[in-house]
């Protein structure tokens, strides 16, 4: 799913609408493990405490949203359980027993469980890594979909930001690149087409632009390899947000017995199975 900037949270857009109703959806998850784009380090790590704080990582906003706080628990366990698997795949993870939510978790979950009543581990991305190896972290978890964990990977779906000439504001207009880009992402998600998103930077059209930093095409990835690394998405929601962000959200819906596990990301309208 798209998280878009803070202020979502104040005003009437249809991301906003959107994630207000998209916790209904999974209303049966036990936990949620949120794949954010602003949580990067060296090696994969997930925030293993008690009760994660609520991070301001954002300047320049009103005042109001650094007085906003999402008080949902942590899992120690599931942090654990995380650990285990990327371990048990021959991947490295740390636990980090400080770091709590970042935006990129809390902005959508406070609309889509506004009582803070389901659990939220995070799982960091690492930018120096390339596109496969992302997709490798999230087939490294995939499991955890049995155990009605909601697997949410929160980034961007067009994040022009550090592109010099993308419009960006309030009223500002969507340029046509972006909805190229959009629309070639779109498609390959449908189609479940890992090869087109493994290759974003070649193969989508003006994805230089689209994504200058990989940061927020990430969580896509991750969600992309946990539902399978060929799965096909469904698209849920498609809107734009201060002129060139998208704020497409996809699912990948996998039946396994009616469980409501899930992976999810970069943005459209979900199910309670599988979401990328």
């Amino acid at each position: 799913m798209s998280h878009g900037a803070p202020t979502l949270l104040l005003e009437d857009v249809p991301e906003r609408q959107f994630l207000a109703t998209l916790g209904s959806r999974y209303r049966n998850v036990r936990a949620v493990l949120c794949v954010s784009a602003h949580w990067s380090t060296s090696r994969p790590a997930v925030n293993c405490v008690e009760t994660p704080e609520t991070i301001h990582d954002f300047y320049g906003f009103p005042a109001e949203l650094c007085g906003l706080r999402y008080d949902a628990r942590g899992s120690p366990d599931l942090a654990g359980r995380v650990a285990d698997l990327l371990h048990g795949a021959g991947l490295s993870c740390d636990l980090d027993r400080n770091r709590g939510l970042d935006h990129g978790a809390w902005v959508p979950l406070i609309l889509m469980f506004p009582d803070g009543d389901v659990p939220v581990v995070q799982l960091s991305i690492q930018r120096h890594l390339d596109p496969a190896q992302h997709v490798a972290l999230g087939a490294a978890i995939a499991t955890l979909r049995d155990d009605s964990v909601l697997i949410l990977g929160s980034g961007g779906a067009v994040h022009p930001l550090g592109y010099a000439a993308a419009s960006l504001g309030e009223g500002a207009a969507t340029d046509g690149w972006a909805h190229e880009f959009s629309g070639w992402l779109t498609d390959a998600v449908t189609r479940g087409d890992r090869v087109s998103l493994v290759k974003y930077r070649e193969r989508g059209p003006c994805a230089e632009r689209a994504h200058p930093y990989p940061d927020h095409f990430m969580p896509l990835l991750v969600a992309f390899g946990a539902a399978g690394g060929d799965a096909r998405g469904t698209a849920l929601h498609h809107s734009w947000y201060w002129g060139d962000l998208g704020m497409d959200a996809y699912a990948f819906d996998i039946d396994r017995a009616g469980a409501p596990g899930a992976v999810l990301r970069s943005a459209r309208n979900f199910k309670a199975l599988r979401i990328f």
